[in-house]
């Protein structure tokens, strides 16, 4: 189903417990000061605050999110103080994501794969230009009865458009999977554990061996859903430049699909991609299109659930 949980992962509860201090700190910032760092969805940039929507629209959005990328040149922008004075030890906490988390489980996943063990790690280094993001996200509660017009859903079934994504610890219910016989299954959150799921990009990567994750946020039951629901994620991409083609794999060929049919109408590298979704996620989002639009780029559609 494209979700596993890493533990043992180096990360103390401590390092953990303060990311979420500082999330709650940042939402708890007035909107005008926040909205200074507002990211340019509409251009497939994801990078800064996206705010909750309000409205006739809250449906479609109930929550706020502050994205704060790779600490390279290519994503040097303005923060908040708040972001600032603590700017070292969010800067350690995601690299250590990168480099003691991640790159270790590409080594893996191109072990299975059966090619070269770096393979994977190459086309994600972290100082060569491209977005990966540590993301504080804030859900919203809403009377019992918004949210039964809601279908009682927070966050519609999707994939996510990157390689990995990396969920910390979340105390407060609502996550579930779609299992392969398309049941919605609750995903529990161990405290000492890092709840990982396979993105878009290693399933294109990988000619769909490896799953992208369908998952979905829900009303959570009745004695949290008075609650806010904080998130503490991050976000693993590609390099821009990388090509979503299926790796030569001697798996892959055995179980024939290593296919010379091309699933994008041209080529499309992760950059394109990633963008493409945030963008077309921002027409809905904002009221601009009545319906989710299917076709994300080169012929390729994302698929919508619920």
């Amino acid at each position: 189903m494209g979700f596993f949980y890493v533990v043992g992962h180096g990360f103390s509860d401590e390092e953990v417990r303060r990311q979420y201090a500082l999330c709650e700190a940042f939402f708890e910032l007035p909107l005008e000061e926040k909205l200074k760092y507002a990211c340019d969805t509409a251009k497939g940039d994801f990078r800064g605050y996206k705010p909750q929507s309000t409205g006739k629209l809250a449906a479609r959005d109930n929550d706020e999110r502050y994205n704060i990328p790779k600490f390279t040149p290519e994503h040097e922008r303005p923060h908040p103080q708040l972001i600032r004075d603590y700017w070292d030890e969010i800067k350690d906490f995601s690299l250590k994501i990168h480099n003691g988390v991640l790159l270790p489980l590409l080594r893996l996943f191109a072990y299975v794969l059966e090619i070269d063990e770096d393979y994977l790690v190459e086309r994600h280094r972290y100082e060569a230009e491209g977005l990966e993001y540590l993301r504080y996200m804030k859900y919203y509660p809403r009377s019992a009865e918004a949210d039964v017009e809601g279908g009682n859903i927070w966050a519609k079934g999707h994939t996510d458009y990157n390689t990995l994504t990396f969920l910390f610890h979340q105390p407060i219910a609502g996550l579930q999977v779609q299992t392969p016989e398309g049941q919605w299954k609750y995903v529990r959150s161990p405290r000492d554990a890092i709840i990982v799921n396979i993105a878009d990009a290693l399933e294109f990567l990988s000619g769909g061996y490896l799953k992208s994750t369908v998952h979905r946020v829900v009303r959570p039951p009745e004695d949290q859903a008075t609650r806010p629901r904080l998130s503490l994620i991050y976000f693993a991409r590609p390099e821009a430049n990388i090509l979503l083609k299926p790796v030569s794999s001697p798996l892959l060929q055995r179980l024939g699909l290593q296919t010379e049919t091309e699933q994008f109408s041209h080529d499309v590298t992760a950059e394109e991609w990633a963008r493409a979704r945030i963008a077309k996620d921002h027409r809905f989002r904002t009221g601009l299109v009545d319906q989710r639009e299917k076709e994300i780029i080169a012929g390729v559609s994302q698929k919508y659930y619920d």
